[in-house]
């Protein structure tokens, strides 16, 4: 393996950030508040070529430090490259294959078991297919594809929503849904009170008590530190009755915004309330925040993901890989 890339501890924080929000691989999940606010076992690492910073990494561990392991509420990590976006593909293509190579090496020899999950713009996945690839008896990377929904807002007028080409390109069913939402007096509101979420969100998992109390703890903190600090906004769709029917979290870097969570009322309930949820967001986010790119974050089961596809957007996949 190329000498030329070192390895280290990344201690500025700041060119940490600053490359996160420049990367086309970074996202909100791995900028360093984010990490905080969540309280989980993290690490951070860069490689270099000379004095400059090639790529970072960042790594959910566990408390033992001996482990990568996954976390239920970070979507995206490992590696996000910092290359001059103006360079030629074949050039920046063969120094992402090269970086990617030499952070498996070290990655493998500092920890007992890696699982990762890599953002949507992580596009090469070589060298973890052909990691040990002529060794027998050795080792190799289990890549699971999976898959999320862009919901892309540019050049889309949202104002006159059922005019737009985002309504039409929707589900027959969604825009049925849609109207039905309007007809019944359906509103959306904002709101930075968490409670309401937090209770319908933690009734989904009683019964088979999935997410602990500390884990909820911490996700309240979370969802409380991102409004606080207006990465985060907390949504209510309501019907003609004011009754909350249906909670939405989404968040957002400088790329892109992401339907984070949602939970419904677990004793009122509409079959059009998260269609018109999602789609009043869109035009929200859209006229207030200028985004024009919606990450629905997994479309990894048959409902989900019929769902989130069927708001009209495009199928993307994303990397998961274990060793």
């Amino acid at each position: 393996m190329s000498s030329k890339y070192t390895f280290n501890k990344q201690t500025d924080i700041i060119e940490y950030d600053n490359i996160i929000e420049s990367s086309p691989q970074g996202t909100i999940f791995s900028k360093s508040y984010f990490l905080n606010y969540l309280k989980v076992d993290y690490q951070l690492w860069n490689v270099k070529q000379g004095a400059q910073t090639k790529a970072v990494i960042c790594l959910t561990t566990s408390p033992d430090k001996k482990k990568i392991i996954l976390n239920d509420y970070i979507i995206y990590g490992g590696v996000i490259f910092n290359i001059d976006p103006t360079r030629i593909e074949t050039k920046r293509r063969s120094e992402e294959f090269k970086i990617t190579e030499f952070v498996i090496e070290k990655l493998n020899k500092k920890f007992k078991k890696i699982d990762m999950q890599l953002s949507p713009e992580f596009k090469d996945i070589r060298p973890f297919k052909w990691f040990n690839y002529h060794k027998k008896n050795k080792k190799k990377f289990v890549i699971e594809t999976k898959f999320t929904s862009y919901i892309n807002l540019s050049n889309k007028d949202l104002k006159n929503f059922l005019k737009s080409n985002l309504y039409n390109q929707m589900e027959t069913v969604r825009r049925y849904d849609y109207r039905s939402a309007i007809k019944e007096g359906a509103t959306l509101t904002l709101s930075k009170d968490t409670s309401t979420f937090m209770s319908y969100y933690s009734k989904m998992f009683e019964k088979n008590k999935i997410v602990s109390k500390d884990n909820l703890k911490k996700l309240k903190s979370l969802i409380s530190n991102l409004i606080k600090i207006k990465k985060g906004l907390m949504f209510h769709v309501k019907d003609n009755k004011k009754n909350i029917l249906y909670t939405l979290f989404y968040i957002w870097d400088k790329k892109k915004a992401y339907y984070y969570l949602g939970a419904g009322n677990p004793k009122v309930v509409k079959s059009w309330q998260g269609v018109f949820g999602h789609c009043e967001i869109f035009k929200y986010l859209n006229e207030k925040y200028a985004i024009n790119l919606i990450d629905l974050e997994g479309v990894n089961s048959p409902l989900r993901g019929w769902f989130k596809l069927s708001l009209g957007g495009s199928l993307t996949s994303y990397y998961r890989v274990k060793i």
